[in-house]
């Protein structure tokens, strides 16, 4: 399920919002191998509520990257290298984003350490990579959708 909404995010961003749902239906069928209609809805219905929530308008929209890889030597010599989730890169910013498909946390203090620090390498290889640029990370989990800021 999680992989499967992981896809969808990064396939229907630039889908017409109208022909989203049936897109999504579609492809979790003939391609996703999901037989169960239900199943099937409830996806294409969370990934939607997702891509179709103003406050996030700006990370599936024009500029933004999905599956970026990313790799930097932090000046401690720490190596940091993975793919991010979608990455928004701006004149004077930079953000960078990783979908949670589990439990949404019910506060800052309830997310998950290892969650965070995944965000902390992020933002620092991200800091390497465009000097002078503010960093943004932040946790999307797709059940609320709700997201976590995390301060970096």
């Amino acid at each position: 399920r999680g992989t499967l909404i992981h896809q969808l995010l990064e396939r229907l961003a630039p889908v017409e919002p109208a022909e989203r749902h049936s897109t999504a239906v579609g492809w979790l069928e003939r391609s996703a191998g999901v037989s169960n209609g239900g199943e099937r809805r409830e996806i294409a219905d969370t990934v939607c509520d997702v891509l179709s929530d103003g406050r996030f308008a700006a990370l599936f929209g024009a500029g933004s990257l999905a599956e970026a890889p990313l790799a930097a030597t932090l000046p401690d010599g720490t190596v940091v290298a993975g793919t991010v989730d979608r990455l928004l890169v701006e004149a004077d910013r930079v953000s960078v984003h990783d979908f949670q498909t589990g439990r949404v946390p019910a506060s800052d203090d309830a997310v998950p350490a290892s969650h965070k620090a995944q965000m902390n390498a992020y933002a620092g290889a991200l800091r390497v990579i465009f000097p002078g640029r503010k960093v943004r990370a932040a946790l999307l989990y797709t059940g609320g959708p709700r997201l976590f800021e995390v301060q970096c």
